[in-house]
């Protein structure tokens, strides 16, 4: 089947992918020695979609596949861990099918798999790698650009592939994605970068609480500093607004699993899927051997070198007490 194969081939996630749609922010590998581990193909859902969902339903669980419609865009079947059906809609745009096939469907396929995604950013330094996750507009895309300027490799985006090991006392590992952030065009300006020469990956019309322009774009940034192979996960950070100032606390208790808890992505399928014993386990096994902070900032007023600082400044510290 491998030599009859015409699409692409790719490592990320930890897996051997080999897909019909190309991953635009990734170099297809040309090793075609290995087993593949997930085949990403198109196929017809509509039919299947129909008799199964109704009306409401964002998403259905059907014993090993998930199923899920983004409207004006596709059906995504995820299959027991290994398979990915994609099914366009009429006049749908690759860029916008990719999106959630990068997103929502590597995070079930992930959870099909027992891999724990955790959603936010992954960076690394000195051989060990760091999350940055938060609620969404927290702006941990913002910080996570903000620490690859001062020298930090990328991982991940979107998704973190979080690994444990058997052995109680060892670091959780961090599996490396796609090399490519998405930004919005505020985080851009935010940060002194052009948006010439980017691709558009999503649009959607801005919400009412929102003070932005009518139409929100995020943009594909390619990073240049990649760290391809797996590495331990040596802390979190939980990016959150304050009404305080600027500070870097560390979470304790319930908290750890709580914040866990939070920003495992597609939460809500956990229940669904058969995987709540399993996902309080790695939850509970991470927060046993992971350093986990909360790193605050001001509500009405974002700073990235401030949170920079705060986050040097903390691994600093800890490479002293480690020497």
């Amino acid at each position: 089947m491998i030599e009859q194969w015409k699409g692409y081939t790719y490592k990320a996630f930890g897996l051997h992918i080999a897909t019909e749609i190309p991953f635009l922010g990734a170099k297809p590998t040309e090793d075609r020695s290995h087993n593949t581990d997930v085949w990403v193909e198109w196929g017809d859902l509509t039919a299947l979609w129909e008799e199964v969902s109704n009306p409401d339903d964002a998403f259905v669980v059907l014993d090993d596949k998930v199923l899920f419609r983004i409207g004006q865009t596709a059906v995504y079947s995820v299959e027991a861990g290994t398979r990915v059906i994609v099914s366009p809609e009429e006049g749908a745009h690759l860029e916008r099918i990719r999106l959630f096939l990068d997103g929502y469907c590597m995070a079930i396929l992930l959870l099909q798999r027992n891999i724990l995604p955790l959603h936010g950013s992954a960076i690394a330094k000195n051989g060990l790698a760091y999350a940055i996750v938060g609620s969404s507009g927290a702006g941990k895309s913002t910080l996570t650009k903000a620490l690859l300027d001062q020298g930090f490799s990328f991982v991940s985006d979107d998704i973190i592939p979080v690994a444990l090991s058997d052995t109680d006392n060892e670091l959780a590992i961090v599996w490396p994605a796609l090399p490519e952030q998405k930004l919005w065009q505020e985080s851009l300006s935010e940060l002194g970068v052009s948006r010439e020469g980017l691709r558009v990956v999503y649009e959607r019309k801005t919400h009412s609480s929102e003070l932005t322009e009518e139409i929100r774009t995020k943009y594909a940034v390619p990073v240049a500093r990649f760290s391809h192979a797996p590495m331990p996960l040596a802390g979190i950070f939980e990016l959150a607004k304050r009404e305080d100032a600027t500070e870097l606390v560390p979470i304790e208790g319930a908290e750890r699993l709580r914040t866990l808890a939070l920003h495992t992505f597609h939460r809500s399928l956990i229940e669904p899927m058969g995987l709540l014993e399993w996902h309080f386990r790695t939850i509970a096994g991470l927060a046993n051997r992971t350093d986990m902070m909360l790193l605050g900032r001001q509500r009405d007023q974002y700073s990235a070198p401030a949170l920079v600082q705060l986050v040097l400044e903390n691994l600093l510290i800890k490479r002293e007490n480690a020497s």
